[in-house]
């Protein structure tokens, strides 16, 4: 509106916040809405203008902005608003006809299940583990990263230490990026370049991620923590700790054949590891572990805990 002065910021803030102007709420609103569904209102969350796809539910994003403004603006209400919704908490599981019908999910006849960001997969394996720092606020931490990556090709060297103790585990939104050497692990699960402001991004399904999850330190770290608690309760039979860790892992409990599965996993890797038990050894040798441990039996666990970290369904919004 030319009507309004835009002397300074205070007014520029004062018109975009304007309950007359529908955009910024509309924006706002459907960001939330992709980032828990997966796909936005409006699927072009980064552009509302003519070259932007049509909201494929209109009334619900005119509602949902106006419910937003009118709430006072609370970010907490109006994700709580979507949270409850019939919509939201449906079963995600999709049959043959809905995939056939409606594969993308745009017409929401079932719940949202896509893969989590790369900062969610890292803090979720870390708060399954027990090793999640909740710590908030202050410098960014530098988790542990391969060497050189820092160093310019015929250039500047720039020092990379790594964090230590439990600082390195604080949550994603703290790690350090540097633009034109992004943090690894990340950037395999589809971390965007920070050349550019990017809005959405996109979600691909590669053998390096499952690499990722298999020998990146964090996932180490954490299936390894994983197993010393599990070696160490000494109160509870195989079955009940298998059930406990994939009941923490999953927030479900496990099928009798999946808990099979895992009992078998358990009982073959046990034998082999007192099969070789310099190599048992070695894995145990680790700070984060227990080495009074028997190495058999934390090798076994670590076998496991590896196993339920690298399932499909804890990397992926159910």
């Amino acid at each position: 509106d030319s009507s309004i002065p835009m002397a300074n910021r205070l007014s520029l803030a004062h018109w975009l916040v304007d309950p007359a102007n529908p955009l910024v709420a509309r924006v706002t609103v459907n960001r939330w809405w992709a980032d828990l569904f997966g796909r936005g209102i409006v699927e072009t969350i980064e552009d509302f203008g003519i070259k932007g796809q049509p909201p494929t539910h209109p009334e619900l994003l005119d509602y949902l902005a106006l419910d937003f403004v009118r709430g006072g603006w609370s970010m907490k209400r109006t994700l709580r608003s979507i949270v409850m919704s019939s919509t939201y908490r449906q079963d995600s599981r999709v049959n043959d006809e809905l995939h056939r019908e409606d594969d993308q999910n745009i017409w929401l006849a079932r719940g949202p299940s896509f893969r989590l960001d790369a900062e969610s997969i890292r803090d979720n394996a870390l708060a399954i583990s027990g090793l999640l720092d909740l710590r908030a606020f202050g410098p960014p931490i530098r988790p542990f990263q391969p060497s050189g990556l820092w160093t310019k090709v015929g250039g500047q060297s720039y020092p990379y230490e790594m964090s230590s103790g439990g600082q390195r585990h604080r949550r994603g939104i703290y790690v350090v990026i540097k633009r034109s050497a992004a943090y690894p692990s990340f950037v395999n699960f589809d971390l965007s370049a920070r050349l550019e402001c990017t809005v959405k991004r996109s979600r691909t399904n590669t053998p390096l991620q499952a690499l990722t999850l298999l020998n990146d330190p964090v996932y180490v770290e954490a299936a390894k923590a994983m197993a010393t608690q599990a070696a160490r309760d000494a109160s509870r039979p195989l079955d009940a700790k298998l059930v406990h860790w994939f009941e923490r892992t999953l927030a479900r409990v496990p099928r009798a054949e999946e808990l099979s599965v895992l009992r078998q996993l358990h009982q073959q890797q046990t034998l082999a590891a007192r099969e070789d038990l310099p190599r048992s050894r070695k894995l145990l040798a680790d700070p984060i572990a227990d080495s009074d441990l028997d190495p058999a039996e934390f090798s076994a666990w670590y076998s496991v805990a590896t196993t339920l970290l690298n399932l499909h369904e804890t990397i992926t919004k159910p």
